[in-house]
């Protein structure tokens, strides 16, 4: 029997769209997440130091919306005195089960999307706390980011233990991965590797899973982080316990429960990033901090903030958090609509089921903040 191959996600998810929308999907620009961040994913007029500060904003965005939540020591919290993990605490209680699972063995740090504000607290932390970091290699598609990294991190690590791949996660694998610095030899170290900033959420995870396994090898780590829908499945203090077991079959979350996932795209700097995918088809395009989202003026551009479901073999319903951006169609003949966001919103028990079946990996465990809204998940590469 032919195996049979699913379409694009985001393919799927404009189709989503407008079942569940008065919008055709004639009138929906898909793009490949990627396209967003790499110098020749979208073709447009933009000269070539145009498009470089474009990328390089893009980036910008992504590490403003990571420093501001490392600041905050009460963000999702939901009460500061109930003793709920804030997402700092939460990162840095799973970058100290990370530090335990290591068992004393030289550590080289692999970041798919690199960010230098939570890259920074994790390396300090891991080092802080007795590991050996042997490299570090950031691996990223836009090539407006390595500048930024290095900054950010040698004067931690040094410049013999920084590495950069700038390159498609999804054509590379553990064999690109540059030679280790000094005399380290690769049987004596352990890989961890961390998706985070939500990146889990922008493919299905028939594709993450196998291009995650690529990218590791057996008794590798892989820490990965999701905001998440809240399910019927109690949590109290099961987010800092070890978990090898069968993963539980909890009821998916209403789609209609999304205060939090709507309020983080309202966020300015997630209305900046749509601004600034939505200027590459059109120079004009603004998004004033003004207008409200979901606004339908006529004479203005939209920004139109959805959850829409998809169905997921080995998953099943999921809810994807998306955002349009309107762009009028010359003559008036209407609008067009760019799909700018794209990020799937697993219950924490979908989260597993999806580690766990579509890849080579066991979750290990989980760090979860007090207000349930974002986890950080442990897993270990095994086969």
């Amino acid at each position: 029997m032919a195996a049979t191959t699913l379409p694009p996600f985001n393919a799927l998810v404009a189709e989503s769209i407008s079942q569940h929308s008065q919008i055709p999907p004639e009138q929906i620009i898909v793009l490949d997440n990627s396209d967003k961040y790499c110098p020749d994913g979208i073709k447009t007029d933009q000269s070539q130091d145009e498009e470089g500060e474009s990328l390089a904003a893009i980036f910008g965005t992504m590490a403003e919306l990571n420093k501001g939540a490392l600041l905050d020591k009460n963000l999702c919290t939901s009460n500061p005195d109930n003793g709920g993990h804030s997402f700092r605490s939460a990162l840095l209680s799973a970058t100290d089960e990370l530090a335990n699972l290591a068992q004393g063995r030289k550590v080289r740090y692999v970041e798919l999307g690199p960010e230098p504000f939570k890259s920074s607290v994790i390396i300090t932390h891991l080092i802080n706390s007795g590991v050996h970091l042997s490299q570090y290699v950031g691996i990223d598609i836009n090539p407006e980011s390595e500048l930024t990294m290095r900054a950010a991190l040698e004067p931690i690590i040094g410049p013999d233990r920084f590495a950069y791949l700038v390159a498609d996660f999804y054509k590379t694998s553990a064999d690109d991965l540059p030679p280790l610095p000094n005399s380290d030899k690769e049987s004596e170290v352990i890989t961890v590797m961390t998706n985070l900033g939500f990146q889990e959420g922008n493919d299905l995870p028939s594709r993450l899973g196998p291009m995650l396994s690529r990218l590791t090898r057996p008794g590798d780590l892989l820490l990965s982080e999701m905001q998440v829908l809240p399910s019927s499945a109690p949590s109290s203090d099961a987010s800092d316990s070890e978990s090898d077991s069968d993963v539980s079959t909890a009821s998916t979350a209403s789609i209609t429960d999304s205060k939090l996932v709507e309020e983080f795209y309202h966020h300015p700097e997630m209305l900046k990033f749509s601004s600034l995918v939505g200027k590459k088809f059109d120079r004009n395009f603004d998004l004033s901090p003004r207008s409200s989202p979901n606004s339908s003026a006529e004479d203005g551009y939209e920004y139109i903030f959805q959850l829409v479901p998809l169905q997921l073999s080995d998953v099943g319903e999921v809810a994807v958090a998306t955002t349009l951006v309107s762009l009028p169609i010359p003559g008036g003949k209407g609008k067009n609509y760019v799909l700018t966001n794209s990020c799937i919103k697993y219950t924490r028990e979908q989260f597993a089921r999806a580690r766990e079946t579509q890849g080579k990996f066991g979750v290990k465990g989980w760090r979860e903040t007090g207000d349930g809204s974002v986890v950080f998940q442990i897993a270990e590469r095994r086969h």
